[in-house]
């Protein structure tokens, strides 16, 4: 029987062909991941923001600022993160970021856009069933500060729906916290909210239910004096509100059994 011998030479420019195939597939690979300027990153992140894919558009911002750090792209590269992190809702790396470009560029003709999103960093981040406010009272001081150092921004008459907003959440938190005190029987501590109340945020809907609780707070702690001064003040502030006729019966018992005077 005839064995056929191995053709080591046809086997050896399979492997030198081989070889090259290899070579030139990385040369490939190289130049398709060749190194991308600043100003290119920059319109990548921009490019794929626009398409949605926020993850690649915030790694490629963070590499303007790695890499090119003194690059006149390295400004709007970190607004443009802090922006993709937002609409990402990842807010606390938006506020870092927003506020690293406040500090950097705080003369910036986009620092009010920077300053606005930064506050709107806590302002997302309210939860109006939790008892702590710190979200809104940071957004709320934050408002001020806008409105107060921004006053021609794009974003003031915004700011100024969202600063109402934030206290109208902070009134109604302090309000619930004395209702919640004032059913309980804890009269004093609703007495102190309803006053907090009326002292910091004047002017909501709901005052005059808080101005009747603490007539009721007094007249149930028999107080009988001050639940009578407090019947009167409420009755001439609210006279057409809902608790009027129970004021009234309250004011009447008071002075027919001359209780006040106890």
């Amino acid at each position: 029987m005839k064995f056929h011998q191995p053709n080591f030479r046809l086997a050896g420019m399979a492997a030198i062909i081989l070889g090259l195939w290899v070579i030139s597939a990385c040369a490939s690979l190289q130049d398709k991941e060749k190194v991308l300027s600043a100003s290119e990153l920059l319109q990548k992140g921009i490019k794929e923001t626009k398409k949605g894919y926020l993850v690649e558009a915030t790694s490629a911002f963070q590499q303007v600022l790695e890499d090119y750090p003194n690059s006149k792209e390295r400004v709007k590269a970190l607004l443009l993160l802090a922006r993709a992190y937002y609409s990402n809702e990842e807010y606390e790396e938006a506020k870092f970021h927003f506020q690293k470009f406040i500090e950097l560029y705080p003369a910036h003709r986009q620092t009010d856009r920077a300053y606005f999103y930064n506050v709107m960093s806590d302002y997302k981040r309210i939860d109006l069933a939790q008892r702590d406010q710190t979200y809104t009272q940071e957004a709320l001081e934050g408002f001020e500060q806008l409105i107060t150092r921004f006053p021609k921004s794009q974003y003031l008459n915004e700011a100024r729906i969202k600063k109402h907003e934030c206290e109208t959440i902070l009134a109604k938190n302090i309000f619930e916290i004395g209702k919640f005190y004032f059913r309980t029987g804890s009269y004093q501590p609703a007495i102190t909210r309803f006053k907090n109340l009326m002292g910091e945020y004047p002017n909501q809907k709901f005052q005059g239910e808080a101005v009747f609780l603490i007539a009721e707070s007094y007249y149930h702690e028999q107080n009988f004096s001050e639940a009578l001064n407090s019947y009167k003040q409420f009755l001439k502030k609210y006279p057409q509100s809902p608790f009027t006729l129970q004021a009234r019966k309250r004011l009447k018992a008071l002075r027919r059994n001359r209780l006040y005077d106890r």
